[in-house]
């Protein structure tokens, strides 16, 4: 009989919200830095030998500009979320696996019992698969409120076309947060956070003082109220895709080791 040696790579769990936030960050940029007034105007769609134009409400270049640019933002960040949905499912796997008792089995058995444990994993909404991921981390992750958030965002996107409704509130405060991780630049003015702006001159109040560049982990919230459109600003897909990368490098650090082959 052949054995095989199966060897669990954490670090592909992880694999689909990266590749889904570089992805969608790359393709974003590309598209919104190729947008000119040119491409704005009334667009045609060229078939074979045909083309096609379709007549709707007239509007602006300006109007279209930002109908380009909130569909593009908007398909982003529908994909790096399913990207973070992929890497919890991966994670559900991963962990499951790691509980089998040693045993003997046949290749196709393995891929089974895998298979099995993708379905269930497939199966599980949000919260659920949340949890049981959580309960075989070291230690539940950080950004847990972070990621049911984005969640809650891409589905008001998908099946609301974006406007807050009744099912994305919260009931006592009538309104839907968005909250992502982000890293924040400042420098300190006494005992205060100032946070660094593009263009702003550092003030330290004493110019005496040298002011060091700091770093932290911080949080970035939107409110949106019921009936209100989500809108997302580059500015905030780009910490959306970074926040991505720092769910994922929370949920390595955190995955229990192999300890075995």
């Amino acid at each position: 009989m052949q054995h095989v040696t199966l060897t669990l790579n954490a670090a592909g769990v992880a694999l689909p919200a990266q590749k889904a936030a570089d992805t969608a960050a790359h393709v974003v940029a590309a598209a919104l830095n190729s947008i000119t007034d040119e491409h704005l105007a009334e667009p045609w769609l060229s078939g074979f030998g045909i083309s096609y134009r379709f007549n709707g409400p007239a509007a602006s270049i300006e109007e279209r500009r930002i109908t380009y640019e909130s569909w593009l933002l908007g398909k982003g960040f529908q994909d790096i979320t399913k990207g973070i949905r992929e890497m919890l499912e991966e994670a559900y796997v991963f962990v499951s696996a790691l509980s089998w008792e040693p045993r003997l089995t046949t290749q196709e058995e393995l891929e089974q019992d895998i298979a099995s444990l993708r379905r269930r994993a497939e199966k599980l909404n949000l919260p659920m698969l949340l949890e049981e991921v959580n309960r075989a981390l070291m230690t539940p992750l950080t950004y847990g409120t972070e990621l049911l958030s984005l969640q809650r965002a891409r589905n008001c996107l998908e099946h609301r076309r974006g406007i807050v409704g009744e099912q994305d509130i919260d009931p006592n405060t009538l309104a839907m947060t968005l909250s992502f991780p982000r890293l924040k630049m400042y420098y300190m003015r006494g005992d205060q956070e100032i946070e660094i702006a593009p263009g702003e001159v550092i003030d330290t109040g004493n110019e005496m003082l040298e002011a060091p560049i700091l770093v932290r982990q911080a949080e970035r919230l939107r409110t949106y109220d019921l009936g209100e459109r989500i809108i997302l600003t580059a500015a905030d897909f780009n910490e959306i895709a970074m926040a991505c990368h720092m769910l994922a490098d929370d949920l390595l650090q955190k995955l229990p080791a192999s300890g075995r082959e």
